[in-house]
């Protein structure tokens, strides 16, 4: 099937329409953050704007490149071609060097004097000589121009990518929950590269190309100043240029966004596939996996296809008409040889800067199409930065949690309006362990989750030691309070690392203590290397129960004044469990434990139950006591796990 999806018979027939509702279906597909396939000529410039405003930290360094690429463009052109006119006139038709330099610039007259006289063997080793010494100069000297772009640009990229996996960072768990990964990572990777380009692009190219056009332009002007035509035969390159390429800009930037779109979804088709990997041998899908995979990788290659294609026939349009420009011009530069008015020296000297001066003009006159595959890469990642994070609503610092954390009718709803809890009200305090409890959906991880603002209350007040979690900064806030959720997160390092992710600092034998609170020590000390065994990204050395338990170390080793557990024996054995909650009693002691379960022998040694329903608390209070209420929710709840 992967094979099938590359060939043609495949295919449905080409439509422009059907071409455009695919991308549009691609981006959806792609991501949530931009989904708009069109970018108009404002956007894009505003965007290479954008781009041109990161130059601000690093001014000092690009100004030194384009100094030396200024240097090196400047002598380069000046001397170069009029290497080709000495080597042809004088070395081989042999005619010989005037003693005056004239035909010669000014700038050349002392080495033209020094070679008048000498023979063409003469002349030929000097020229040899002198090339040797000019590359070797342009050589070192681009070197190190090389080495400070480099560097330059490699700052700029780290810059960037450390802003954008900041600004994801702080995106809202409920936008993080939507957003594929494949997006952020290929965004992070491969769409961030567009920043360097565009400032190369827009600065780079259009000073080397004035600085190379001015020169050749005087430089010839100055030794030959009655050809001016050349000139504007070699200006003439730049309108053409962009008329022929300007009415394409647009359709490069659709492609080039339908292009990133289908890499985005490879990458998380990709990703899905190796985090999956044992789901998808447990249930015997391996074939439609790789169906799956190979029609998003052959969409990748289609879309790759046709921005290259069009690429390419934007080129040869301008190319095709830069032909016409080059032959017009070397038929009026042949009819001046044929007529005697200029040597064959002449004519490759002329020939040297009209091609000097139509390059660039090619390539300014081009500029704006060719910006358009990296402006629309840069939409992407500033899309991504522009996203509205976490709101600091306020700047109150909590340095420490003593008391605990208290509820006041408080309610949450979505984002797209489902509710989650309505009239929450409840004190926990340290030194407690409250266990919530309830069926599945009944709004429990959803109030966990407003202790530490992963969500924010709709109505109502979520305070701890008095104090609005609205008023703490996040940072504070969240230095309190661990949260080990459900989802057995391991890292692909070692055990160690694994356990001190929450605390790099802690010691080994700190990571050793905790893990012997949670059982899991003697299991670790059997392995052969102990706890530097590599766990590997799927961890498949250990079980589930093992993995939990590596999860709450995590936690007790940050040691925060509150600690909230998703499911924490969720995957454990009666005995293991008995154990991890005598831990959890000893680490209550100084602490707030807030347990979400749904085991009876968890929920039963807690201090006190929340039970919910629908959102609401309907009872609260220790198991004795909710199972004192006759045909209470928890009773309940407790005699349909006993059936």
């Amino acid at each position: 099937m992967m094979a099938d999806s590359f060939t043609e018979e495949n295919q449905a027939p080409f439509s422009f329409d059907q071409l455009r509702e695919d991308e549009r279906e691609l981006d959806k597909q792609a991501s949530l953050v931009d989904t708009r396939t069109d970018i108009d000529y404002r956007e894009a410039s505003t965007l290479i704007w954008r781009c041109l405003l990161l130059l601000r930290y690093y001014w000092r360094r690009f100004a030194v490149v384009l100094s030396m690429e200024s240097v090196m463009t400047a002598v380069g052109t000046a001397v170069a071609p009029w290497a080709g006119k000495v080597l042809v006139d004088h070395v081989v038709l042999g005619l010989p060097i005037p003693d005056d330099g004239k035909g010669y610039p000014t700038f050349l007259l002392p080495v033209i004097e020094f070679l008048v006289g000498s023979s063409a063997i003469t002349i030929l080793l000097w020229l040899a000589l002198w090339t040797v010494i000019g590359v070797s100069a342009r050589v070192i000297f681009g070197y190190v121009h090389d080495l400070i772009e480099a560097r330059m640009e490699h700052s700029l990229l780290h810059m960037a990518r450390s802003r954008l996996f900041e600004s994801m960072r702080r995106l809202p768990m409920t936008q993080l929950d939507n957003q594929p990964i494949g997006d952020s990572v290929f965004r992070t990777m491969h769409d961030v590269k567009a920043l360097p380009d565009v400032i190369r692009m827009v600065l780079q190219v259009t000073t080397w190309g004035l600085v190379t056009f001015s020169v050749a332009a005087f430089t010839m002007l100055s030794a030959y100043p009655d050809s001016p035509l050349v000139v504007w035969l070699a200006v003439g390159a730049m309108p053409v240029f962009v008329m022929v390429t300007f009415p394409f800009a647009r359709m490069i930037r659709r492609r080039t966004q339908a292009n990133v779109a289908a890499g985005t979804v490879f990458v998380s088709a990709t990703e899905e596939g190796m985090d999956n990997i044992q789901a998808v041998q447990g249930l015997g899908v391996n074939q439609i996996e790789k169906e799956r995979f190979g029609l998003t990788s052959a969409n990748a290659f289609r879309r790759e296809r046709f921005l290259a294609l069009a690429i390419d026939v934007v080129s040869k349009l301008g190319e095709t008409a830069g032909k016409f420009l080059y032959w017009g011009f070397m038929l009026y530069m042949l009819g001046l040889v044929i007529s005697g008015e200029m040597t064959p020296g002449d004519y490759a000297v002329v020939l040297g800067y009209f091609m000097a001066m139509s390059e660039p003009a090619h390539s300014i006159g081009g500029l704006w199409v060719d910006l358009q595959e990296p402006t629309a890469r840069a939409r992407r990642v500033f899309a991504m930065l522009d996203m509205e994070g976490e709101k600091e609503l306020g700047h109150e610092v909590l340095a420490s949690v003593k008391d605990g954390v208290t509820f006041h009718e408080a309610g949450f709803k979505y984002p797209d309006g489902r509710r989650a809890l309505k009239h929450v009200s409840f004190e926990a305090k340290v030194g407690e362990i409250v266990a919530l409890a309830g069926s599945t959906g009944a709004g429990k991880t959803t109030l966990a989750c407003l202790i530490p603002r992963y969500h924010r209350a709709s109505e109502g007040q979520v305070r701890i030691d008095g104090k609005d979690v609205n008023d703490l900064s996040i940072d504070s806030l969240r230095n309190q309070i661990t949260y080990v959720f459900q989802e057995t997160e391991t890292l692909a390092g070692s055990i160690a690392d694994n356990i001190r992710f929450g605390n790099p600092d802690a010691t080994m034998d700190e990571v050793k203590r905790v893990a012997r609170l949670v059982g899991i020590d003697d299991f670790i000390s059997e392995l052969s290397d102990g706890y530097d065994t590599l766990l590997g990204t799927t961890s498949s050395k250990l079980s589930v129960g093992q993995k939990q338990r590596i999860s709450i170390a995590r936690g007790l080793l940050r040691d925060t004044p509150i600690l909230i557990l998703d499911e924490p024996t969720s995957a454990l054995d009666p005995e293991t469990e008995t154990y991890l909650m005598a831990a959890l009693e000893e680490a209550a002691k100084e602490k707030l434990v807030i347990i979400i379960a749904h085991r009876l022998s968890t929920i039963r040694r807690s201090n006190r139950i929340l039970f919910l329903e629908d959102g609401e608390i309907r009872e609260q209070g220790s198991h004795e006591q909710l199972m004192a209420i006759p045909e209470g929710y928890y009773r309940t709840f407790v005699e349909l796990q006993n059936t």
